[in-house]
């Protein structure tokens, strides 16, 4: 996962949530070029190691002394960025929940896809979540795409019909 310390290859919107949803968060990309410092890697690795005695001392601390770390993490950037906001453990748990109880497949994508765009707008109204008008533009968008989505598998086959994609042979598929 990007953002937090493994930012040196990769920029990323999710900052310091890659913290609070993992525990260990790093980079294959890092370049072995010379910093002042020592080479990229090594002081990559430094870096992970600051950020995981940090970890260690809050879990010394107790469960509330590491869960405190976490919610600074996460308020950090949830708010900033609706992939941060979206990585946030609460929300992860909320849209986890969504995608449990439907029957199929293709119905548990509709159900998460559409508490994620809900979760979102909601959220953004509020004023507790910073969208622009063009990442709002997009919501509305999807909101769109989503209401003439098929919401379970028969609906999607069906939509898939011979008729509309001649080239495509659902048996293959196994449908």
């Amino acid at each position: 996962m990007e953002g937090k310390s493994a930012a040196c290859a990769h920029l990323s919107p999710v900052g310091n949530i890659a913290a609070a949803a993992a525990d260990l968060w790093s980079n294959e990309s890092v370049q072995n070029v010379k910093l002042l410092g020592a080479t990229a890697p090594v002081v990559s690795v430094e870096q992970l190691i600051y950020d995981c005695r940090l970890m260690n001392v809050a879990l010394a601390e107790g469960t509330e002394a590491a869960r405190k770390l976490r919610d600074w993490l996460v308020r950090s950037d949830a708010a900033l960025d609706p992939q941060a906001f979206v990585l946030a453990p609460e929300n992860v748990v909320a849209l986890s929940r969504a995608m449990v109880t439907p029957k199929d497949a293709r119905e548990r994508s509709w159900d998460v896809a559409a508490a994620t765009l809900s979760l979102l707008r909601t959220t953004a109204e509020r004023g507790e979540l910073s969208l622009s008008d063009r990442e709002l533009h997009w919501l509305d968008m999807l909101d769109m795409q989503l209401e003439t989505a098929p919401r379970n598998e028969p609906s999607a086959v069906a939509a898939f019909s011979a008729s509309a994609y001649p080239n495509l042979i659902l048996s293959e598929y196994g449908l």
